[in-house]
């Protein structure tokens, strides 16, 4: 197998404008140009099937390709190892892939060599479907805190030359508050692109996607663009966000707010994307770590 940077497809094309006057449009009139798309590749938590998550990231890589974008898509080792195919497909239309890690468990979970092991066995199966050289990694739930900083050794001896795995504000679940909010890098080498993040309020959130894309009003969102700290930008999802068609269903493990928050409104995340990308150019991250390092 030959393995080498993420496919060359030539300059993007001009991505089309979004219909001018639209409420979403005015919303992201202040993203900055040059935002790259990625995505979270893992199954829905409450589908008990396990596969409705391939059909929505072909929706996604349908969107990226009416938007002129390409992005890159941290795709979950079990995943990979269940639906091959869907790596393939990835790949071949132009994006890069990169890893979200084996299984999806917080870095606290797995500690210094259990992370070593998941990080190399996902890195090497994604290179092979690919055919690829998986530079990038990405944390579950942005979990590098205070507390895994010793990840970041673990995931260049693992062969990742960048992470993007850090929110660098106080967090729902977890975050790095005290991290930079621009790109830097840890002691060992590797390169942190940190979520950017915009002050709402006394918070600061990641607004270009995720949860917050979905549930935070238009106008909330139109003034945290204007505010956006992170020179180096990009937005995320995972491909149950765009799922609109999936059943409710409860969750023990989520309980039932966290059920109905997962579930609920995911029919605004595809149009709001949609705007977020018009106008704008996205390349992977992987194209961008001369930028990145520039500013480190």
């Amino acid at each position: 197998m030959r393995l080498g940077a993420p496919p060359e497809v030539g300059k993007p094309p001009r991505p089309p404008k979004a219909p001018p006057g639209t409420a979403a449009d005015c919303v992201f009139a202040a993203a900055p140009r040059h935002l790259s798309f990625t995505a979270d590749i893992e199954p829905s938590p409450a589908d008990p099937t396990g596969t409705r998550h391939l059909g929505a990231t072909d929706a996604l890589l349908d969107l990226l390709d009416e938007s002129g974008a390409r992005g890159t898509f941290f795709v979950l080792g079990a995943t990979a190892a269940a639906s091959p195919g869907l790596v393939r497909r990835i790949a071949a239309r132009g994006h890069e892939v990169a890893s979200h890690n084996q299984t999806h468990r917080a870095l606290d979970a797995l500690g210094p060599a259990g992370l070593l092991a998941e990080a190399r066995e996902a890195r090497a199966r994604l290179q092979d479907l690919s055919g690829q050289a998986v530079a990038g990694f990405r944390a579950p739930y942005f979990s590098l805190t205070p507390r895994t900083e010793w990840a970041a050794e673990a995931l260049r001896e693992a062969g990742h030359t960048y992470s993007s795995s850090v929110l660098p504000a106080r967090g729902f679940l977890y975050g790095h508050p005290t991290a930079p909010r621009r790109p830097f890098a840890w002691p060992c080498g590797l390169l942190e692109l940190p979520a950017p993040v915009a002050r709402l309020g006394p918070m600061h959130l990641p607004a270009l996607g995720g949860m917050y894309l979905r549930y935070l009003p238009g106008f909330d969102l139109r003034r945290m663009m204007r505010r956006l700290e992170g020179p180096v930008a990009w937005t995320y999802c995972h491909p149950y966000d765009i799922d609109a068609a999936e059943p409710f269903r409860w969750s023990g493990t989520l309980g039932l707010a966290g059920s109905v928050f997962l579930w609920a409104n995911r029919g605004v995340t595809a149009r709001r994307l949609r705007a977020m990308l018009a106008g704008r150019v996205s390349v992977p991250l992987g194209e961008r770590l001369e930028e990145a390092w520039a500013l480190a």
